[in-house]
């Protein structure tokens, strides 16, 4: 009796935890994929053995355990936002929990239609749930549970159609199977049953012929792939946080962008040369010194995508600023402009401006910015190709990468500064969702960092050319020639680029129901 006991007390909490840490090994650092096809069963399994109120408590450390130990990395800005963003995201896998623990106490895990049941029902309200988290105000669309397998070129052939909630969906599906697998031999009452089970089966017949099916469709779309190549510089100057708007570092980074850029088109004169986001310690515009460089640098026979801040004033005099980046082409003239459109909470804006002090405090920034109005679709003359520009973490944000491929895009390019954070996780982590933007829509996308991974992927989310030391390091300052196949104008764009996130809504709406009946018909005792 007291063994049992201390089954039901100390087990269920270990599960919650263990489950947490399994799915946050998932990513950078550990990026430990093969580990996400498991990682959700000794939460599945803990929910069978606790009541309600436990379940609850068990999920929701599942969660803040997963977020705090996935999004350490922040704790360098901010402590406080670190924990509250946890908080706020592991509310997410409650539907989940909640929906796991009713259906196994009113249905139990001994027959094979309800556990099917479930297996259906869970891989709905996970995707539904990690949709609505993606884009509910603002959105936090980091780390989705399929973007683990961001190395694995089948199953992300799946996101053309799906999205990542289609990989998302697939591991919740293999993990529920195995849990109800593991219970049905746990249970003393079915140990002649302990042969295996149907959930087993349609777990890894699902995941083999996504593998297949994925691989095959791969294959097909890289023999028909053509395209025009295009040659890039990707310009990494790696200006610490801490000193990138100091007064006395401002020539002594005007020298580092001169210097790399200068190497990089007398190295090889590329199609277009990049800087990182906010590569300019002062607006181009307004500042002499950096229009001249930048003149003088796009002038070497290579166009220069230049990542500043700008501004614009009201007839009130009232300053409008901006994150943006700006085209020069080889006669040193401006020739267009993206301003960011999704800016990040805290870190560029704060809501309400004067009026929340003490979200003020909580931000690093002396003035908000203001978001752009639409995408911008930017045209190389030579050798002929059409791109868009996602900056920092829009390449997170699904809707915007899709927005510009259908506006005409064939080419994405992400100009980001991770240097306010960990050079192993948190840049890591942000370059999965590049990856994923390339497999959705089959483009490729280019990425200069400031500090973080410079690199180049190609349309099916492959990555190359990784700007790195000879130890594998990516916080270094340098510049790397990458070259990419950029679809035609007439491509055939994909499911998901046309359609959009149909798998997600679609698992929404199912999930709403289910989960409103979980809520409904949760209860202390099991069925048998």
């Amino acid at each position: 009796m007291k063994r049992r006991e201390m089954i039901r007390q100390v087990l269920p909490g270990m599960g919650g935890i263990l489950s947490g840490l399994l799915l946050a090994a998932g990513y950078a650092p550990v990026s430990w994929a093969n580990g996400i096809w498991f990682s959700l069963v000794p939460l599945l399994v803990s929910l069978r053995f606790v009541d309600r109120q436990a379940g609850g408590l068990v999920g929701y450390a599942a969660g803040v355990t997963f977020w705090l130990a996935s999004l350490i990395w922040l704790t360098r800005v901010t402590y406080v936002g670190t924990v509250l963003l946890a908080m706020y995201c592991a509310l997410f896998l409650l539907p989940v929990v909640i929906t796991a623990h009713a259906w196994m106490a009113r249905f139990g895990t001994r027959r094979l239609i309800p556990n099917l049941g479930l297996m259906c029902g869970l891989t709905a309200v996970w995707c539904g749930s990690e949709f609505v988290r993606s884009t509910f105000l603002t959105g936090f669309p980091w780390n989705p549970l399929g973007a683990t397998q961001y190395r694995n070129i089948a199953l992300l052939t799946h996101t053309t159609w799906g999205g990542v909630y289609a990989i998302s969906g697939l591991i919740v599906w293999v993990n529920t199977g195995l849990a109800l697998t593991l219970l049905r031999y746990l249970r003393p009452e079915d140990r002649q049953l302990r042969r295996p089970h149907l959930e087993l089966t349609v777990s890894i017949a699902a995941l083999l012929a996504a593998f297949v099916l994925g691989l095959q469709g791969f294959h097909r779309a890289e023999a028909a792939a053509t395209g025009t190549e295009m040659r890039a510089a990707l310009i990494q100057p790696n200006i610490p946080q801490d000193e990138k708007w100091t007064k006395e570092k401002i020539d002594f980074i005007y020298q580092r962008l001169e210097h790399l850029t200068d190497s990089a088109v007398a190295y090889t004169r590329p199609d277009l040369a990049i800087w990182p986001e906010t590569a300019v310690p002062e607006d181009v515009r307004f500042s002499d010194q950096a229009y001249a460089l930048v003149n003088r640098l796009s002038r070497l026979g290579s166009p220069l995508l230049v990542g500043t801040m700008d501004a614009i004033w009201d007839d009130e005099g009232k300053p409008y600023y901006f994150n943006s980046s700006m085209l020069f082409g080889t006669n040193g003239l401006w020739l267009a402009q993206y301003d960011k459109r999704h800016l990040v909470l805290l870190g560029e804006y704060v809501p309400w401006g004067d009026d929340t002090p003490f979200l003020r405090v909580m931000s690093p920034i002396a003035a908000s910015f203001t978001p752009g109005a639409t995408s911008t679709v930017f045209r190389l003359e030579q050798p002929g190709v059409w791109f868009g520009v996602l900056i920092c973490f829009e390449d997170t944000m699904a809707s915007l990468g899709r927005e510009t491929v259908r506006n005409g895009a064939r080419l994405l390019i992400n100009q980001t500064n991770d240097a306010w954070f960990d050079p192993l996780a948190a840049s890591r982590q942000h370059l999965i969702h590049s990856v994923l933007r390339a497999a959705e829509n089959r483009v490729p996308v280019l990425r200069a960092a400031n500090s973080g991974v410079s690199c180049a992927i190609d349309r099916f989310g492959r990555i190359q050319d990784v700007l790195a030391d000879d130890a594998g390091g990516v916080r270094i300052h340098g510049f790397q020639i990458t070259s990419v196949q950029v679809p035609p104008t007439d491509m055939p764009l994909t499911w998901y680029t046309r359609h959009g996130d149909v798998f997600a809504g679609v698992c929404l709406v199912l999930g709403l129901p289910i989960f409103g009946w979980a809520l409904v018909h949760r209860r202390r005792s099991f069925a048998g």
